[in-house]
């Protein structure tokens, strides 16, 4: 990974060259430091580091300053990086900018003039740490989107029941889960990684035999066994250097029970992983919704009371509480990939297209 810049603009030369050894003292080796006296030439450098290739992680900028005031520096760059942290600096009561810079430039924090200075290294820390953590999240996720690629087709090569539901079950899992977390108030972060990661939930099952996966009818106690053991091939497929523990998390824990009934290791309550209490729930509610060879989709409403009604045994009474506020939210997510799903599907000359009601 580069090394991150941040980029540090005021109109007094004393102010920068403060914040230039500030910045360098505490930061020794962990970004570069550069400095601009305008809004203007502040953008040129921006320029600079885009077109050289690398990330800018924080932009500091005064507010009062000639030309371009501060908010407005701050939101041109923003457009064009969303993924750079912005700071703004205040030497008076500049209400009006601070409303422009967090309405305008997603402001990260604003400090006031003369500022602390271990506040103020605390603030930068914090920035730049969460700057790298999301980038590090971006290079997983692409990764792991090119494994769910992988998967996908897997499982289609290998004929499961699901067929070319299959996709539209892993996004229907993954929007789901995506909403729950959000609805949660968990963090931007755990949101989008559960959004990517809960769609490797069942990648397992590529190591089920077909003839097994294809079965029209119920298992038979010892199938099941059989079949039980997808959770412990998905954890050993993502069990590698650089996947990120929440995948290995979902794939081996999914199927664990509030009560400690689940499988495979019998997990209860808070030690389950949160993330798979998660995609627990989104993971049957769509089953729920579902048609399968040995059984026909039920209509919305049923699906949704009986998640309700596992409240407490088989899901997480708070994960099941977020899922009951959001019952229209989650309609809609599911309309919304049914319609996906009903421009590539091949058509049923019966007629049962295994949607909702």
């Amino acid at each position: 990974m580069d090394i991150p810049v941040v980029l540090c603009v005021d109109d007094e030369p004393i102010i920068l060259q403060s914040l230039r050894i500030e910045l360098r003292n505490a930061l020794s080796g962990q970004c570069t430091i550069e400095t601009a006296e305008s809004g203007e030439e502040a953008l040129d450098i921006f320029t600079e580091i885009r077109q050289d290739g690398r990330r800018l992680a924080i932009l500091i900028s005064d507010q009062n300053m000639p030309g371009m005031k501060g908010h407005e520096v701050l939101s041109q760059v923003k457009g064009l990086s969303p993924e750079t942290f912005t700071i703004l600096l205040t030497g008076f009561s500049d209400l009006e900018g601070v409303k422009q810079a967090v309405n305008n430039a997603d402001l990260y924090r604003y400090i006031t003039k003369p500022w602390k200075k271990e506040e103020f290294i605390f603030t930068i820390r914090e920035a730049l740490r969460s700057f790298q953590q999301s980038r590090l999240i971006s290079e997983q996720t692409m990764k792991i989107e090119k494994l769910t690629f992988s998967m996908i087709h897997a499982l289609e090569a290998a004929n499961l029941s699901y067929d070319e539901d299959t996709s539209f079950h892993i996004q229907r899992v993954s929007d789901y889960s995506a909403y729950l977390a959000e609805a949660l108030k968990l963090e931007a972060t755990f949101v989008q990684r559960i959004r990517t990661y809960s769609k490797l939930h069942d990648i397992g099952k590529v190591g089920v035999a077909c003839q097994l996966l294809n079965k029209p009818g119920r298992y038979t106690p010892e199938e099941f066994e059989i079949m039980k053991q997808h959770v412990w091939y998905g954890f050993q497929i993502l069990n590698v250097e650089g996947i990120d523990v929440m995948a290995k998390n979902i794939a081996y824990h999914h199927h664990e029970r509030w009560d400690g009934s689940g499988y495979l290791l019998g997990l209860a309550r808070e030690a389950i992983p949160l993330e798979a209490r998660i995609v627990a729930v989104a993971d049957v509610f769509d089953a729920l919704l579902s048609r399968r060879i040995y059984k026909k989709a039920l209509p919305f409403e049923n699906a949704f009371q009986l998640i309700l009604d596992a409240s407490g045994t088989h899901f997480d009474p708070t994960v099941v509480e977020a899922f009951r506020v959001g019952k229209d939210d989650l309609f809609e997510i599911r309309e919304r990939v049914n319609a996906m799903e009903d421009l590539t599907r091949t058509p049923d000359p019966q007629g049962a297209d295994g949607s909702s009601t």
